[in-house]
């Protein structure tokens, strides 16, 4: 092999590793487009293009009622709601039911785990007040 010829392999090389490094990355990356408002008494995500996690923290009482909406319109999104033991009142993806309420049973810090991998959708938990 010449020394041209190593010159225009390398240069070619080096092209394809940064095509790949750069698909790569923009197909991978962790990020949030859209709406996101965390309050004490709501969390709402409006998802235009979400990719990675996000969690929030509720502080509720027994007999609070959370009122949900969980859609999921394009690829993967899941929520699960943790009481504040750590056990799971809730997990689904957005795709079965999604407006229902959620009886709190137990007063306490519960957690809001949003996990998506190039999802579009909507969440929204709300506190109910009577």
């Amino acid at each position: 092999m010449t020394k041209r010829n190593k010159s225009v392999f390398i240069v070619l090389l080096l092209l394809i590793l940064t095509g790949a490094a750069i698909f790569l990355f923009c197909c991978n990356q962790e990020g949030f487009t859209g709406s996101r408002v965390k309050n004490p008494d709501e969390y709402l995500l409006d998802i235009e293009k979400m990719n990675g996690t996000d969690l929030h923290t509720l502080e509720l009482r027994e007999g609070d009622v959370l009122q949900i909406q969980f859609e999921a319109e394009k690829g993967e999104l899941y929520m699960e709601i943790k009481a504040p033991d750590g056990t799971a009142v809730y997990r689904g993806n957005g795709k079965e039911t999604t407006d229902f309420t959620l009886n709190i049973r137990e007063s306490g810090i519960y957690t809001v785990v949003v996990e998506a991998r190039r999802a579009k959708g909507t969440i929204h938990i709300q506190l109910e007040s009577f």
